[in-house]
């Protein structure tokens, strides 16, 4: 594992390619906050579209021009992307991630991204955009208190990190 803090609230993974957004604990639930939780699903689209909060709140702020950090091409990420930030070796009650995604001595109460000391992940589930194949009304999802992935129904409110990019 190998990332880069851009400064800007914002990680790079060396690796991937991939841009990921920072999260904070500003506790009133600004568009960054780790304990946000949003909707895969929003009711109209029968399971097939993602269209819940996770697209209308979350994604729509990020992307709202100028954009966070300057880009407009925020997206969820599949499966596979959102696991490869896990780090199995950090033990259970996690988060299992990078101390670059949660620095756990000043996490509480940082509220600036940008600021490379504040960067938090809840222990907890985070939403791919990735379908369940075996049910369509549920999504993939990654555990970050051990790293679990497993699925979850598209109406469950569940956290969400955002990502752009990749090679």
């Amino acid at each position: 594992l190998s990332y880069t803090d851009n400064g800007d609230g914002t990680v790079t993974d060396n690796n991937t390619g991939l841009m990921w957004e920072k999260k904070d604990d500003n506790n009133t639930g600004g568009i960054h906050d780790k304990d946000n939780s949003y909707t895969w699903w929003g009711g109209a689209s029968g399971g097939d579209l993602m269209d819940g909060t996770m697209v209308t709140v979350f994604l729509a702020g990020l992307n709202t021009p100028p954009g966070f950090a300057g880009h407009t091409d925020w997206r969820i990420p599949n499966v596979k992307e959102l696991q490869s930030i896990v780090n199995y070796e950090i033990p259970y009650p996690g988060p299992t991630v990078d101390a670059v995604f949660h620095h756990a001595a000043t996490c509480g109460g940082c509220t600036d991204v940008t600021n490379a000391l504040c960067s938090c992940t809840a222990s907890d589930y985070y939403w791919s955009s990735t379908t369940y194949p075996y049910n369509p009304y549920s999504a993939w999802h990654v555990y970050f208190s051990y790293g679990f992935v497993g699925a979850y129904y598209k109406d469950s409110s569940l956290s969400a990190r955002a990502v752009r990019g990749g090679l």
